[in-house]
């Protein structure tokens, strides 16, 4: 298994640098805007995006499916890897890290995985600075090491994990299901009682 930098598998490189307000409520087209509040392991709900205050044609770093984006500011460590609906455009801020065009070696799906990993997590940690709000800089991000087993490897832990990421949603659902029946259960004992 080879070790390799995160810049020596993939592009890393921040996204939009806004003037002013990175969000323009006022527009109804244009592109869509991924904040670090809509980053989750899970995806991003692309259809809840606001438009960004950028004039058609004017943005850099616009993202494609395949991309990673990485939170570089606050305290949560999440890595999201994106398959964007037809026909849409979509940017993000500067306090985003966006992972592109990986080499031929490695698959996004296992470099999202793995990052997303405890073991990833942790080393992410580690490059964190700031106190009062963490940071990650583009250029400690780039210089972490990556595992990369064969190919074939990384296809079974992406399917692997694919599957636990579909079950997780399921258990997520039947959590919630089940707090709601518990809620009107108890509500319908609690007004039997009046």
């Amino acid at each position: 298994m080879n070790i390799r930098k995160l810049s020596e598998i993939i592009d890393v490189r921040a996204g939009h640098t806004f003037r002013g307000k990175a969000e323009d409520e006022s527009r109804s087209d244009g592109y869509k805007l991924v904040q670090i509040k809509d980053i989750h392991e899970e995806g991003i709900e692309f259809s809840n995006l606001p438009f960004a205050a950028v004039e058609p044609g004017k943005a850099k770093s616009i993202l494609y499916t395949g991309d990673i984006l990485i939170p570089l500011r606050g305290n949560r460590i999440e890595a999201v890897l994106i398959t964007l609906p037809t026909d849409l455009s979509v940017i993000t801020t500067n306090q985003v890290a966006i992972l592109s065009t990986p080499k031929n070696e490695i698959e996004p799906a296992y470099l999202c995985w793995y990052l997303n990993s405890g073991e990833g997590r942790s080393k992410l940690s580690r490059i964190k600075a700031g106190s009062a709000i963490p940071n990650i800089g583009l250029k400690d991000l780039s210089e972490i090491t990556i595992p990369i087993p064969k190919i074939h490897n990384q296809i079974k832990i992406t399917q692997i994990y694919k599957n636990w990421m579909t079950q997780k949603k399921v258990l997520e659902s039947l959590a919630r299901n089940g707090e709601d029946i518990l809620d009107v259960f108890c509500t319908n004992l609690l007004r039997e009682d009046s």
